[in-house]
Order: structure tokens, then C-alpha cells, then sequence
């Protein structure tokens, strides 16, 4: 299948343009006419899965964070970011980022279904779109088994958020008794989020890297947060993407991430 039908279909699935004005997303290495048969996808491209790919025998990589954020001066095995880079093209290796505009759209949609979360407007409204739904992150109510809204406490919030994604430990910042009914989710860093869902009078915030004494004026301020970490609420992009392919492209064979968690709590 030609690179340029599969940038075609993931287009469709989260727009490019979408992406924020400051971000990197769509195509950063490679030729849209040329043949793909085998994808790995990843969250980050990282040296350990340059590798994976080239051993894989990989046509192509996606991943959500962009490589290439910033212009390089220079493309050379001396510098960590432009020696992956000058791998992936001495290796015929084609490379896709999707970041937010998949934050817009899929990660947005897949973290509120495993956190049953009913949406009811985006954090921070797409400055292209007029519909309140299109942005990064989502406010709304929390549903319970008979897809009710419900109102529960952060302790409650904390359970479902760690099986929702899976996870064994996460921070949480607030009164655990505390009732929640308004809820914000942003996957990935949802720092620079905490101002409007205070000024949206949201309870609590599921998102991850948060500092100390953000987290710490959060709470003065009314806001509960659990920090489920970075990785932790966006590794769900591999799935998403391998099961866009596997439903759809069947013929082309994806290569999840050996890509994990960078430190641990010991």
C-alpha cells in the first residue's frame, strides 16, 4: 500500500490540521510514493526503537510525539536526535507523527470510553473548529453502568482511573473523600490545563506530569488532580493505531513498541 493512501486514511481518522499551530505532525521522513508493508507504532521514537525498526525490517513508523520538534542545523551521527533521524533515511524507513491532532481526536475519544466518561464540551476548544466538542482534552460527567451521570468520590476516581488504563500507582492530589462530579481528562502533559478547568469549575483533572506546587494551587484552588503519568494515559495511541489497521488494512503488518515506561517507582 503507498504511503501516500495510508497518510490519506489517517488524515480521515484526525486531521492534521487540526494540530496545534506550535506542533510537528504529519509526515517528517520519507517519500509518499513509496510501498508499505510493515508499521511500527509507537509512542516516541527512541534509539532502542530506531532499532526495533530496522531489525523489523519496518517500512514505517508512527508515533504520537514528534521526533522533529524544532528545525535541526545539522543531520549527523554526532547528535542524539539527528543521528535517529539519518538512521531512519540511510534505512529506507518512512516516519509519521500524530500528536494533537490525535490528542484532538482518537486519544481524547479512547481515554473517555475507558474511563466512562460522557463528554460534554473539549478543555481548549480547537482555535479552527466552531463545534465546543473539537479541542484538546475533555469535560463531563462520569457514567455508571447504566450510562446514568453519576457523581462519586476521588477515592472512587482513583480506582477507576487506574483500571481504566491499566495502571498499578498514580499521584493524586486532594480530599479522597471528596465528591467529584464535573471531570476533566487530558492524556499526556495537562499542566497548562489546570487554569481552565478552574475557570470551568471542574472537580478534578485526569491527566499526567504534574509538578508540586501546580498541583499544590490546584487544590487550593478547588481543583483535585490524579497524575497518572504521561506514558501512562497515552500508550493507549499503540492500540489504537494497530487496531485501526488490523480493522481496516489487514494486509499490513503492524510491529507494536518495545517502547516502556522511563523510570520506576522502587
Amino acid at each position: 500500500m503507498l504511503l501516500r493512501e495510508i497518510y490519506k486514511n489517517l488524515d480521515a481518522i484526525a486531521p492534521f490540521e487540526y494540530q496545534e499551530e506550535w506542533d510537528n505532525s504529519g509526515l517528517l521522513i520519507g517519500d509518499m510514493d513509496c510501498d508499505v508493508e510493515r508499521i511500527l507504532v509507537t509512542l516516541d521514537v527512541t534509539d532502542e526503537v530506531v532499532e526495533q525498526a530496522i531489525q523489523a525490517h519496518a517500512d514505517l513508523i508512527i508515533s504520537h510525539h514528534p521526533l522533529i520538534f524544532s528545525p535541526l542545523s545539522k543531520i549527523n551521527s554526532e547528535d542524539f536526535l539527528s543521528k535517529r533521524v539519518l538512521k531512519l533515511a540511510n534505512n529506507n524507513i518512512n516516519y509519521i507523527a500524530m500528536h494533537t491532532n490525535m490528542d484532538t481526536t482518537g486519544l481524547s475519544d479512547v481515554a473517555n470510553e475507558l474511563l466512562r466518561l460522557k463528554k460534554e464540551r473539549a478543555i481548549e476548544v480547537n482555535i479552527n473548529q466552531d463545534n465546543p466538542l473539537i479541542g484538546i482534552g475533555s469535560i463531563g460527567k462520569f457514567l455508571n453502568d447504566n450510562n446514568d451521570a453519576v457523581n462519586i468520590t476521588l477515592r472512587e476516581a482513583v480506582i477507576r482511573t487506574k483500571e481504566a488504563f491499566g495502571l498499578n500507582i498514580v499521584k493524586v492530589y486532594g480530599d479522597l473523600e471528596q465528591t467529584v462530579s464535573e471531570i476533566a481528562v487530558c492524556t499526556g502533559a495537562g499542566k497548562s490545563m489546570i487554569e481552565e478547568c478552574i475557570k470551568e469549575k471542574c472537580d478534578l483533572l485526569i491527566t499526567g506530569d504534574i509538578t508540586y506546587h501546580a498541583a499544590l494551587d490546584a487544590v487550593s484552588r478547588g481543583l483535585c488532580i490524579i497524575d497518572a503519568s504521561h506514558y501512562g494515559t497515552e500508550i493507549v495511541f499503540v492500540d489504537l493505531i494497530r487496531a485501526f489497521f488490523e480493522m481496516n488494512f489487514s494486509d499490513i503488518k503492524i510491529i507494536p513498541t518495545i517502547q516502556k515506561e522511563v523510570g520506576e517507582f522502587m
